[in-house]
């Protein structure tokens, strides 16, 4: 299923300014941190799973706004 770069846009920009979604975010990133420090230094697997989780929290925001900024016409640069 492809989706239009307007649409994605949109819902991208609803997401960014929804605060119940970045509070939820927040939550979940908050968690996966807290979880990482109690957990024993030997389960690396565990520890790998956390981090990664924290890596999406951390890089959600910025992939919504490469959404919006794709959907942005672009400006060509005119000479002076």
């Amino acid at each position: 299923m492809t989706m239009d770069k307007e649409f994605l846009a949109r819902e991208a920009v609803r997401l960014r300014d929804d605060p119940v979604f970045r509070e939820a975010l927040a939550r979940i990133r908050g968690d996966a941190v807290e979880r990482m420090i109690q957990t024993p230094a030997a389960e690396t697997d565990k520890i790998t799973e956390l981090q990664a989780l924290a890596r999406a929290c951390d890089r959600l925001p910025s992939e919504l706004e490469a959404m919006i900024q794709s959907a942005q016409p672009r400006q060509v640069p005119r000479a002076v």
